[in-house]
């Protein structure tokens, strides 16, 4: 059945067997979807005024201009916070408004507002805040900043707490209760996008579209799902990217990217995205905010360097606290590994224990949770596997918390120090409660999308099959990249390269030959003789050599 609807989407759209097949995969059964996913449309734009608030929202922005007051703009310290600090602080400023922005350290003020924050701003003199990625949780701190005489309005991304809404003027967030907006899945710089492009329409500006580069920025960074708006905005933002006008985003691409080559969701989460979150992490976010709001094509490559400078040493932090971590754990633990992984250490770095947390995550098959103690109080990133919800856990022993926040799958909070063991019991209990129960998880093959012919990736003598997986961008999120499968390959001209890489050539009966790289597979090397008949599971990638492009197998696993 499924081949046959492949077969009639091949032929209505006049695209290649293997590209309909990879289609009817993931789910699309008729032309219409599939055109969908081949050619973003604009018709999946939703109105801005759909948002709970919006109208609101508008007219505290337009009272505050014509009053010619500042804007005060706090952001959440990564990128999608960032993206949106920088969106906002360039489009009022389009528009005539004075701004300023600040973003949290999270050494000193932890995650999102906080009442020092407000100290601080009160005494620049701020009347008028707006807070973007944060703020739904900061109810007290939202409360404090109203006895200083402060209006506020909140554009966030986030569940409520529930505890109830923060007493702000104005409040934007899709899941707020009472909110039908039909993409609620919007992330911190997409609400601010919308609140953008309403205040545009109603000074009668057309649509922003060159600020869609950062909201790609933030959408895939933050993980956010693919709806057919955030596709929409994405893929629009992708190709932007390439041609910014942002000084900052041209340098990130000069350096980071092959001359001419377009920017796909891989390339955003993880050769953009890591170099932008690199000083917040290590100290405070300052200087990256500041390359993305660089106009100045002098001063991009120096800040652009500056960054570079702090992910080297990111990387050598992260590393060093890793080994510590796992060895915390194989020395407390041993074979008995609890339900929720809970480990802490003296003055381990802040901004690298959510990396960290993901790495014992992965490595154990349990919720991981990395806490650093600093003065008595213990500043913890966490990180969840499936079956385990980290938002449920920490709202159940919220009374426990300094400062808490997050989602089901990453969140961080902070605690004395001397409760961490009654935290551990709080957090085996709420596993118990949501049928967690740590099993480990039965080997599975790895997945894959489609086994195809090697042959099949070449349409014809000037295009491949990548080109059209090229138009389905972004991947990323819920919509992982094309993973092929390949029987019966033969290997040629194999390689073993330095970090334990494999490089190749590779053919199958009847097929040409295709460059192929294995990263960190050294140990599949052995499946690879002239006596064995692999399998490959891969993705097709671009590989620019000499201003040429060429396909290029990258080989996720070997059987």
């Amino acid at each position: 059945m499924e081949d046959l609807i492949a077969s009639t989407l091949s032929q209505e759209l006049k695209i290649p067997h293997l590209v309909a097949r990879f289609l009817v995969s993931r789910g699309i059964r008729n032309a219409v979807d599939a055109n969908r996913m081949l050619s973003c449309s604009k018709e999946d734009i939703l109105s801005p005024w759909g948002i709970l608030g919006m109208d609101k929202a508008v007219r505290w922005l337009l009272d505050v201009f014509e009053k010619r007051e500042k804007i005060f703009i706090f952001g959440d310290y990564d990128l999608d916070g960032m993206s949106s600090v920088t969106l906002l602080t360039k489009a009022l400023q389009e528009i005539g408004m004075e701004t300023e922005w600040r973003l949290p350290n999270r050494f000193g003020d932890g995650y999102g507002l906080s009442n020092s924050a407000v100290d601080e701003m009160h005494e620049a003199g701020a009347r008028y805040v707006i807070t973007v990625d944060t703020g739904i949780t900061a109810n007290a701190e939202i409360a404090y900043a109203k006895t200083l005489g402060m209006s506020v309005l909140v554009i966030d991304h986030h569940q409520p707490s529930g505890d109830g809404l923060p007493p702000c003027d104005v409040l934007l967030d899709p899941h707020q209760e009472g909110d039908t907006y039909l993409n609620p899945e919007l992330c911190g710089v997409g609400v601010s996008y919308k609140f953008i492009c309403a205040l545009f329409e109603k000074l009668s500006i057309p649509v922003p579209e060159k600020y869609l580069d950062l909201v790609a920025l933030g959408t895939l960074a933050d993980l956010v799902q693919m709806t057919p708006e955030n596709r929409v905005f994405t893929k629009s933002g992708l190709a932007r990217l390439q041609k910014s006008e942002w000084p900052g985003i041209q340098a990130l691409y000069s350096s980071l990217m092959k001359p001419h080559s377009a920017v796909g969701g891989i390339d955003v989460m993880f050769k953009i995205a890591p170099l932008l979150n690199a000083p917040g992490r290590m100290e405070k976010p300052d200087p990256a905010l500041k390359l993305l709001l660089c106009d100045d094509k002098k001063e991009a490559p120096n800040l652009l360097a500056e960054l570079k400078d702090w992910n080297s040493r990111r990387k050598e932090k992260e590393a060093e606290i890793t080994e510590a971590a796992m060895e915390q754990v194989r020395q407390v633990y041993g074979e008995n590994i609890p339900k929720v992984l809970v480990v802490a250490g003296e003055n381990w770095h802040v901004g690298v224990i959510g990396i960290v947390s993901a790495k014992l995550a992965q490595e154990f098959s349990r919720p991981a949770a990395v806490l650093s103690i600093m003065d008595g109080m213990a500043h913890a990133s966490a990180r969840a596997v499936p079956g385990f919800n980290w938002h449920k856990a920490l709202f159940e022993a919220r009374d426990m918390f300094d400062r808490w926040g997050g989602h089901a799958n990453a969140a961080g909070f902070s605690l004395e120090a001397s409760r961490i063991d009654e935290l551990r019991k709080r957090f085996e209990a709420s596993a118990a409660e949501q049928g967690f129960t740590g099993e480990a998880p039965v080997e599975e093959p790895h997945s894959y999308d489609i086994e195809v012919a090697l042959g099949e990736l070449y349409v014809d003598e000037s295009h491949t099959v990548l080109d059209y997986f090229d138009r389905m961008e972004p991947f990323g999120g819920n919509f992982p990249y094309p993973q092929l499968k390949a029987s019966g390959i033969t290997v040629h001209k194999l390689r073993e390269l330095r970090g334990g890489h494999l490089q190749m050539e590779i053919s199958q009966a009847g097929s040409p030959s295709f460059s192929a790289i294995a990263f960190g597979l050294r140990k599949c090397k052995n499946l690879l003789g002239k006596n064995h008949s692999a399998s490959i599971i891969f993705e097709p990638t671009w590989n620019y050599y000499n201003g040429r492009r060429s396909l290029q197998l990258c080989i996720k696993a070997i059987e």
